[in-house]
This record gives structure tokens, C-alpha cells and sequence, in this order.
């Protein structure tokens, strides 16, 4: 065993045992050792340095191996593919803050030859677009990934995407092309290309899915007794499935068509029925996942409204 491959089992070592420093420090030692002869060893070694810095958030560490990887690999070809190159670089700058240099980054990486990695880029590119309120780009982003989706693709993954796609859809104001793609959704195995049927279990879960975003759809066109339907399917179909997230969106839905159509005591059960349901699947983390819910609904009543609905809902349940 030469010296290089020797830091490298020790570095290999070190990440096994948690031990992130000693590991970066091993990378880099197997990385100068290997470069006069092996430049590309060297390429990788510095990879995995900088990955492992990633994992410490010692992001300027990173940025300086990545750089000294890419370098290295300029003159040394076939150390390292474009992509994967491409990828990290996008990794680093993904912890570095700036958001034009995130977006920039993996950006350059769909631009490269490599599907899983362009596949992945975009979905990152839909979820930077929608944290800056950009929804028609994220639906943008997350319809190039549809064409992009590594295959074989299993049905619930397609069907998950163009959940999403639905969703970016719908905050973008495009209720049309929201339902269109969980039309696409609900026909899903039988329409697209997919490799695995779903099974009973992951089939109910989807259709639940669909059915609390159609509800959300239903109630911004106004329609609320479709809505109120659509909610409590998913809803009840949640419930059978542990799917608190969709549970969660159901319930919300159903409280907001109880308070718009001024049934306030029903709205304020609901969210209170939701809290405790979350908070007995979650603990304390599901109780809090409706608590800011109910303090919305408090104050658009104000005190005196929000007082008259909490007494006649206490009334209601002696």
C-alpha cells in the first residue's frame, strides 16, 4: 500500500468514527501525496475533503478545496467528470448564502451532460425560486424536470413531482394548469412512462394528495361545497395513513370554508380537532404545527368575535 492509499484508509477511517477533522486533514494529506503521480486520485481526495468540510459548515474551507479540485482537475483529464464537478461547486456555493451565486451555480449544472445531476439541479432551482416567491419560474423549473426524471422512474415519484408542479402552479395564479397536472397525477400508472405500479397503500396516498390540492383549487375559484368535499376525502384518507402533512392541508382547507361561510364554531373545531390529532401522532411538534393557524384565525376575528365563537364552542361540547 503506498503512502496515498494509506492516508486515504486512515481519512476513511476518521469519517467512520465522526471524526470530521482528522478526515479533512487525511483527505488533504492523500491528495498532495497523490498528485506528482496520480493527479487524478488527488482530484477525488479533494472532493471528498471538501464534502466533509460541507458536513462541518466550514464553507470557506470548502469553496478552497473545491477550487483547488477544480484546478487540479483542469490539467489532469479524466480526474473527475464536468457534472460532477459542476455539482459540487453548485453544493458549495448552496452554503455560501448569496443567491445569485446559488442560482448561477446550478444553473451551469443543467447546462452540463448529465441527466440525474440536471434532474436534481432543477429541482433546486424550483425550491430557491419558490423561497423568493417566484412560483411561475419554480413551475418552470419543475416541468423541465419532469422530462429530466431519471429513469426507471416509479410511478409515486412522477406522481409526487407533478404534485408539486401543481402547487407551484396554483401560488402562481395558473389554477388551469394546477389541475392539469394532477389530472396527470391521478391517471398515473396507466398514463406516462414508469417502470413500478403503485401499491395499494402508496396509491391511497396519492389520491389523497390530489384531493386536498383540489380542494385548495376549489376553494380560491370559490366553489365551497366542492371544496369542503375534496378536503374531507383527503383528510379522511390521511388519517388512515399516518400523512400528517396532508391532514395538516385538509384541515385547513375545511376550517377556511366553515369560516367563510361564517360557521366560526366549526372552524375553530376544526383546528382544534387537527392540533390534538397532530399532537398525538407528533408530540409537541404537531400541536405547534397548527398553533400559528389558530392564532391567525384569533386575530382576524378580533377579541370580541374570536370570545362569542371560543364560549358558544365550549358550550357546544358540555
Amino acid at each position: 500500500m503506498t503512502g496515498a492509499e494509506t492516508l486515504l484508509a486512515h481519512a476513511l477511517a476518521a469519517l467512520d468514527a465522526g471524526d470530521l477533522a482528522i478526515a479533512i486533514e487525511r483527505f488533504e494529506r492523500a491528495a498532495r501525496a497523490s498528485e506528482p503521480a496520480r493527479p487524478s486520485d488527488a482530484v477525488h481526495a479533494l472532493d471528498a475533503a471538501a464534502r466533509v468540510a460541507l458536513m462541518c459548515g466550514d464553507h470557506a474551507r470548502a469553496a478552497g478545496l473545491a477550487n483547488r479540485a477544480r484546478e487540479l482537475a483542469a490539467r489532469a483529464p479524466g480526474a473527475a467528470t464536468a457534472a460532477s464537478r459542476l455539482v459540487l461547486t453548485a453544493e458549495v456555493a448552496d452554503r455560501g448564502g448569496d443567491r445569485t451565486v446559488r442560482r448561477t451555480a446550478w444553473e451551469s449544472v443543467v447546462q452540463g451532460d448529465d441527466a440525474p445531476s440536471r434532474y436534481r439541479a432543477l429541482l433546486r432551482l424550483a425550491e430557491l425560486a419558490r423561497d423568493d416567491g417566484e412560483h411561475a419560474l419554480a413551475a418552470l423549473h419543475l416541468t423541465t424536470a419532469l422530462a429530466e426524471l431519471p429513469t426507471p422512474a416509479t410511478a409515486i415519484a412522477r406522481g409526487e413531482l407533478l404534485l408539486e408542479l401543481s402547487s407551484a402552479r396554483m401560488a402562481a395564479g395558473d389554477s388551469s394548469g394546477a389541475e392539469r397536472a394532477l389530472a396527470q397525477a391521478a391517471a398515473l400508472p396507466a398514463d406516462g412512462p414508469t417502470t413500478d405500479p403503485l401499491d395499494g397503500d402508496s396509491m391511497a396516498l396519492l389520491g389523497a394528495r390530489i384531493a386536498g390540492q383540489r380542494s385548495a383549487i376549489a376553494f380560491e375559484a370559490g366553489d365551497l361545497e366542492a371544496a369542503l368535499a375534496l378536503a374531507t376525502t383527503a383528510r379522511d384518507a390521511a388519517v388512515a395513513h399516518d400523512d400528517a402533512l396532508t391532514y395538516l392541508g385538509a384541515s385547513t382547507v375545511i376550517a377556511a370554508v366553515h369560516e367563510r361561510a361564517d360557521r366560526l364554531v366549526d372552524a375553530y373545531d376544526t383546528y382544534i380537532r387537527a392540533r390534538e390529532s397532530l399532537a398525538q401522532l407528533l408530540g409537541d411538534g404537531g400541536r405547534q404545527l397548527v398553533g400559528p393557524a389558530i392564532e391567525l384565525f384569533e386575530r382576524r376575528l378580533g377579541p370580541a368575535r374570536f370570545a362569542a365563537t371560543w364560549n358558544a364552542w365550549v358550550a357546544q361540547r358540555k
